[in-house]
Formats: C-alpha cells, sequence, structure tokens
C-alpha cells in the first residue's frame, strides 16, 4: 500500500509540474484536415493531455503543410501519422504508442478482381488525395493516378467513370457514402492497413514519457479502438 501510495504521489507531481509548465498558454498540433479519423484522434489526445493538466488545440491543414509547420516548429507537433513520413532530418518524435489503426480499401464501379498487393492495380487509373504519403505509395505502380484535395473527390470521380479505382481508409469511405450513396463497392481485402502515431516537436521531448504513459493506459483500458 505505501508503495502504491509513493506512485500515486509522484504521478500527481508530474501532473502539477507539467500544468505549471503548460499553464501560460496550450498545446496546439497541426491536423490533417476533413476525414473522419482526425476528430478520433483528437478526443484521445484531449483527454490524455487533460490528465497531464494540459489544454491542448488543434488546426487544420492539408496533409504536406501541417507536418511542415509543426517540423518547423510553428506548433508543438503533429496530431496522428504513420511513421513512414519521417526521415533523418525530422524534428518530430513519435511517441510510441499506436492510437488507432487505419485499413486503405480499394474501390471500383466496373471492375472486379482481389486485390493483391500494390501491383494489383498496375493496369488501372486511381485517384486518392495528394499530400499522403500512404496513398503516393500504394498508387506508385498504377497506369495514371489522379490526386485529388479530398476524399470525396476521389470517390465522385470514380462514380462519374473518369477512373478505375479510389484508394482511401475504409472509415473515411463509409463517412462520405453514408451522407452521398454512389454506385461503387470496396475490393477486399485491404491493401495496407497504417498504424497511426502521436508525434511532438523535440522541444517537448520531456514530455513524452508522461504523454505515453497515459495513452498506454487509455489502450488497456480500451478507450482506443481501431478504425
Amino acid at each position: 500500500m505505501f508503495l502504491a501510495c509513493k506512485y500515486y504521489l509522484s504521478v500527481l507531481t508530474l501532473m502539477l509540474v507539467f500544468s505549471c509548465a503548460y499553464a501560460d498558454k496550450p498545446m496546439v498540433f497541426s491536423t490533417i484536415e476533413g476525414g473522419s479519423v482526425a476528430p478520433i484522434v483528437m478526443s484521445i489526445l484531449t483527454s490524455a493531455y487533460a490528465e497531464l493538466g494540459i489544454d491542448v488545440k488543434f488546426k487544420f491543414y492539408p496533409a504536406s503543410r501541417g507536418v511542415l509547420m509543426a517540423d518547423a516548429g510553428k506548433y508543438d507537433g503533429e496530431t496522428f501519422r504513420g511513421m513512414d513520413f519521417l526521415d533523418e532530418d525530422t524534428n518530430l518524435l513519435p511517441v510510441m504508442v499506436v492510437i488507432t489503426e487505419v485499413a486503405w480499401w480499394v474501390y471500383a464501379k466496373d471492375v472486379q478482381f482481389t486485390v493483391d498487393g500494390f501491383k494489383s492495380l498496375e493496369p488501372y487509373r486511381v485517384s486518392s488525395r495528394r499530400g499522403i504519403l500512404a496513398a503516393d505509395n500504394i498508387l506508385k505502380y498504377v497506369r495514371k493516378k489522379f490526386m485529388l484535395n479530398t476524399f470525396e473527390q476521389t470517390l465522385l470521380m470514380l462514380d462519374a467513370g473518369r477512373v478505375d479505382l479510389a484508394i482511401l481508409p475504409s472509415e473515411v469511405s463509409l463517412a462520405i457514402l453514408k451522407k452521398t450513396p454512389m454506385d461503387i463497392y470496396p475490393l477486399k481485402p485491404a491493401i495496407r492497413v497504417d498504424k497511426l502515431y502521436h508525434f511532438l516537436h523535440k522541444k517537448h521531448e520531456a514530455l513524452i514519457p508522461e504523454i505515453t504513459r497515459v495513452l498506454q493506459r487509455m489502450k488497456r483500458n480500451g478507450e482506443m479502438k481501431p478504425l
């Protein structure tokens, strides 16, 4: 019991330290605009940082611009990304807890085939959203690719018959099709599944162990679900 009390006192002390350090203004994270993934992750991070007594805000940007601004230190970090956008020169440090997983689906209108890796898309004209590295990687073998500003535009282009396939996360596609039904269908299995992580600018490196601890607890308690 003594050890348990000592542990909780230590946690409360750390919370007080971080609350004081970040009391003047909230932390601000860049976030990819559009889609249904961001609101889910934002809710998780808002709860996690609240446990440390830290308020957070989010700024929406196109995918590539937001991460550049976070990397330059204009914001305190990036709300979520996959690991594959990192390079050796980045100033962003990952919080090593998988916040959620995103399955990428192939949608079609007039073709049928079993999805078997990126090369199975080779004969087709394919649309997806620009500025997202995962989409660029999936489309590297296609006959012709069309990169658009939103995922909704990718599906509308497919529905209009201007491309053969569209690539987007399953949760995003389901939300779009619920609002705007279209005569299209998914091809299975998923072509890619991404693990998403939260990133902090290196100036906040001291905060990483504590936000990691909170996110790990939330994960154990089932407060983070795959999309």
